[in-house]
């Protein structure tokens, strides 16, 4: 009795842990993307949280609390995982044919570009301005390429004869940049729909033949 009243104390302990961890960082994106990641102090994003400023710092530094709301914001909910485990990324991969991966890849923009686009603005402008959060930076982009070469196997059959995957994923990886969707986004006010629409398209038009 005494060893299953632990387990369920320890059960209830991991998931407090994880509410405030959810909690801490909802703050911190608002907080974020309102004032931005300089303005932002560890104790504005403990107040919006509604915790005390050590319960914000047992979540990571400030760099550290931007690159969760970044990886966040990404994957569109507190689990622990990566872009390449969305189920849109999955069935790009699992596609048959040209037309189903052109379809999936669709879909994996409609799902992560609306949510994404502002912490990653926001990490954009943090790493041009703050060298704590430029290493961070860096190792996102190279995880961006590495997840865009991944994402560009399936098509390598269908690449233009001039192209091979390594030319192919620098291309989309530098045409296809979080500064492109915000350009397009927020400076032209594209909807989501446009923009995935006009990706999925490029990609077709630029890299396959």
């Amino acid at each position: 009795m005494t060893g299953g009243k632990r387990v369920y104390r320890s059960e209830l302990r991991q998931e407090q842990a994880r509410r405030t961890r959810a909690q801490v960082l909802d703050a911190a994106t608002r907080c974020f993307v309102e004032r931005g990641y300089a303005a932002t102090t560890m104790r504005d994003v403990a107040a919006a949280a509604g915790v005390s400023v050590p319960t914000v710092f047992a979540q990571g530094g400030k760099a550290a609390l931007l690159l969760a709301c970044v990886d966040r914001a990404l994957v569109g909910s507190d689990e622990d995982r990566t872009v390449r485990e969305l189920d849109p990324f999955a069935q790009l991969l699992a596609a048959p044919d040209r037309a189903g991966r052109l379809a999936a890849l669709r879909r994996l923009v409609l799902e992560t570009a609306p949510g994404a686009r502002p912490m990653q603005d926001v990490f954009a402008a943090a790493a041009a301005a703050d060298p704590d959060v430029r290493p961070a930076y860096e190792e996102y982009e190279r995880r961006r390429r590495a997840d865009t070469a991944v994402l560009l196997g399936p098509f390598a059959s269908d690449l233009r004869e001039d192209l091979d995957l390594d030319a192919a994923t620098d291309v989309a990886w530098s045409v296809f940049s979080p500064s492109t969707q915000s350009r397009l986004m927020v400076g032209c006010g594209w909807p989501a729909e446009r923009f995935a629409d006009w990706l999925a398209d490029t990609l077709d038009r630029l890299l396959l033949r």
